[in-house]
């Protein structure tokens, strides 16, 4: 072999090594590298979203934490039918202690809900104005969800009946009271 043919074929030899590991060696692992951060940076943004979806599931979970609670204090306001009883006992309770007369406490038909039940009262109340201010505020202060509608005052016409203070003005009120209750609860216990 002469000393041009060994000069050509060094050459040959010194670039083909480089050129044959691009092409055997570098070029895959490049192609495989760039597969893999495609891969990564699919699954970094896969992440992403699902620690968005987790915080978002985090805030329902306590924003539903919250609605349990206001339910659960709403729903002890509203009475079982048996804490009904003890309600128009406090609501008597209330009128005596304002000096007020209860001239009518009658139950009318009772209307059911899907989550609750009204009861309402229709009652007719005397004294004085003040009194019946004082039992409206007092009822209104009541723990128990109550609501008052179609409610009249007028002066009740005199008719010679002993009244608790005759030389007081007297006021006659009549409304329907509506108190809520849960027929569920019942079941609950």
């Amino acid at each position: 072999m002469s000393n041009r043919t060994r000069q050509v074929l060094f050459f040959v030899i010194l670039v083909g090594v480089p050129i044959g590991a691009w092409v055997f060696v570098f070029h895959p692992r490049n192609q495989a590298i760039s597969a893999a951060r495609v891969d990564v940076d699919l699954k970094r943004a896969r992440l992403e979203e699902l620690r968005e979806v987790e915080a978002i599931n985090a805030d329902l979970e306590a924003t539903l934490g919250t609605l349990q609670s206001a339910l659960r204090q709403l729903r002890a306001r509203i009475p079982d039918a048996a804490g009904v009883e003890d309600v128009l006992r406090r609501i008597a309770e209330i009128a005596r202690q304002n000096h007020l007369v209860i001239r009518s406490f009658r139950r009318e038909k009772t209307v059911s809900a899907s989550h609750y039940t009204e009861l309402p009262l229709e009652t007719v109340i005397e004294g004085s104005f003040a009194g019946i201010h004082r039992f409206l505020f007092d009822l209104e202060r009541m723990p128990r969800i109550t609501r008052i509608l179609d409610m009249r005052i007028e002066r009740p016409r005199r008719s010679g009946r002993s009244d608790p203070d005759p030389g007081e003005d007297l006021i006659r009120a009549e409304m329907v009271i509506t108190i809520y209750a849960d027929p569920d609860k019942e079941d609950d216990r």
